[in-house]
Order: C-alpha cells, then structure tokens, then sequence
C-alpha cells in the first residue's frame, strides 16, 4: 500500500502552478496526507528589487495566504515556506527537510534555446529529488477532474 503523508507543492501563482496544487490537493485528500507549499523569491544579483527582498518577501506569503483561502485548501495545508534563493535547489531543501513522500509541481515544457538559456527546474527536482517527483505539464491528459 502507498501511502502519500507528506507533498510538496512548490507555487509560483501561474495557472500551471495552480494545476499542480490541484494534483497535490487531490493527492492530499485521498491518502489523508498534507501539502507543504513552497514559494520562491529569487535572489539574483542581476535583478533589481525596486522594494527589496523584504517586501517581495512580504508579498509572497500574502498571495500564499490567498491562495490557501481561496483554493479551500486550508484544512490540506500543513505549512508554507518562502525561501530566497534559486528555486529548484529551494525546492530540494524543502523536500528533504520535511522528508517529503513527493513532489507535484509544474513545468512548461520550455525547448530548444529557452531551456539551454533558463534550464528547466522541473529537470533538475527530478534528478536530485529525495522521493518521487509528478510533473504536471500544460497541455496533458488530466486524470483529475
């Protein structure tokens, strides 16, 4: 028997995200288990941060907030965390510190030039996950309803 306690949802508000977090929380309700959002501010010298990272810090968790209010999720929600950093090796952190049982998270699917410039998160959670990893894309065949 499978049993699915521990999900991590990574969240970045696209719909693709919401997607995700709609896999995650189907996951969630039928194993009985809990979803641990993860949401990224990218520290990255190359952007200016007109507010500072504070305040997109602050903003960040306000849209989580939201976000569990307003996918009714919040008896699903364990916990959220907002990190700075690089978002996949933020993601891994997370994992591995709540021993997660799996990851659902998004990817759009970027190809050629895009992908060898932006690189793909999704690709590098996969190849470095401590637990399987479900990737739900833009244009698949949903098996959640």
């Amino acid at each position: 028997m499978i049993t699915i306690q521990k999900i991590i949802c990574p969240v970045d508000f696209s719909g693709l995200s919401r997607k995700a977090l709609q896999y995650a929380n189907e996951f969630a309700r039928l194993s009985n288990g809990k979803i641990f959002l993860v949401g990224v501010v990218e520290n990255d010298p190359t952007i200016n941060y007109s507010h500072g990272l504070e305040a997109e810090r602050a903003e960040e968790e306000k849209k989580l907030e939201a976000l569990i209010e307003e996918e009714q999720i919040a008896g699903i929600v364990a916990d959220y965390v907002i990190y700075e950093g690089f978002p996949e090796e933020c993601i891994l952190d997370y994992a591995k510190r709540q021993d997660a049982d799996i990851i659902i998270m998004g990817s759009h699917g970027r190809r050629g030039l895009k992908r060898m410039i932006l690189g793909s998160v999704a690709e590098h959670v996969v190849r470095r996950a401590p637990c399987p990893v479900l990737v739900v894309k833009e244009n698949e065949h949903e098996f959640i309803k």
